[in-house]
């Protein structure tokens, strides 16, 4: 999208267009740091189970907050968006032991709406298995995948909409909320080392993956007196890092703690080079397995 500065020659611009976002443009960087939010790593190493046996977990992340400066992605850089919606992200897992020591993996997000922000159709797929095992030390394999959409009010929120369009609080002239949706294509694979301790009781894991994204926007803004509507895509594949642990409460009840590390880079128009705002993000989770027979 060409860099529009000015709300009068926001005021002419086109009513529809699409654009190809480079990933390090502004644009791309936001629609990269969003789908981050929804990585669906493993929450710890692949385990030995009976076959068919499950296990269900809930899990919880944390989503950082971005200054002023951050947000403004809209236009090449010179637009402020409300992108600090939730500040957490959640799934429910299911997994099931297959025959050859893989688990399948269906994960899902509950459409809840946060500061107009919401979850549609939000699932993730996934395989995993052991691969190598020797003592105490385990190395397993993961394939990751998501599908689905997310709504929200980034491109004129419901805040900067309220104040009269071309105001100092609203320059760029939005006279109601907008309707931006999100489609979070990703899939990658994941490989995690971890040692068991104390009789399996704990095992503390390090894992990296790498993903391919693929961000689709669809945007909807009434600008001052005209609906604008336009499409953006990018395409580009991240790496992410993660340091965890594993603790089996009970021979029912787990829980995990990991701390995971995405670099992202991003060119922004008042600098002029190349900017890191990573994302980063503290994910835990509990889950129940299936009684032991």
């Amino acid at each position: 999208m060409s860099a529009v500065i000015s709300p009068v020659l926001l005021a002419q611009a086109p009513e529809s267009g699409y654009d190809f976002e480079a990933f390090d443009s502004p644009e791309g960087w936001a629609m990269a740091y969003t789908l981050a939010s929804a990585l669906n790593l493993g929450s710890g190493p692949a385990e030995h189970r009976g076959v068919f046996t499950w296990k269900l977990e809930a899990e919880l992340a944390s989503i950082p907050h971005l200054s002023q400066e951050q947000q403004r992605v809209g236009f090449g850089g010179f637009k402020p968006e409300d992108m600090n919606k939730s500040p957490v992200f959640g799934r429910a897992r299911l997994s099931v032991a297959l025959p050859a020591a893989v688990t399948a993996e269906l994960s899902w997000t509950p459409p809840l709406e946060i500061d107009g922000a919401k979850p549609e159709s939000l699932f993730g797929l996934a395989l995993e298995r052991e691969l190598v095992s020797v003592g105490s030390w385990r190395l397993g394999g993961r394939l990751h995948a998501v599908r689905g959409h997310a709504s929200a009010d980034v491109t004129c929120s419901r805040d900067v909409a309220s104040n009269a369009p071309g105001s100092a609080s609203n320059p760029f002239g939005c006279s109601g909320p907008s309707v931006d949706r999100l489609r979070m294509n990703q899939q990658g694979a994941e490989v995690m080392l971890s040692r068991s301790m104390f009789d399996g009781r704990l095992q503390p894991f390090v894992a990296y993956a790498t993903t391919h994204f693929r961000p689709f926007v669809e945007v909807e803004a009434p600008l001052f007196d005209s609906l604008h509507y336009w499409e953006l895509q990018s395409s580009g594949t991240v790496d992410t890092f993660t340091l965890g642990a594993r603790v089996a409460i009970t021979p029912v009840w787990q829980s995990s703690v990991a701390f995971s590390y995405t670099p992202l880079s991003v060119i922004r128009p008042r600098v002029d080079n190349r900017q890191h705002d990573d994302f980063w993000s503290l994910r835990i989770s509990v889950a129940r397995l299936s009684p032991l027979r």
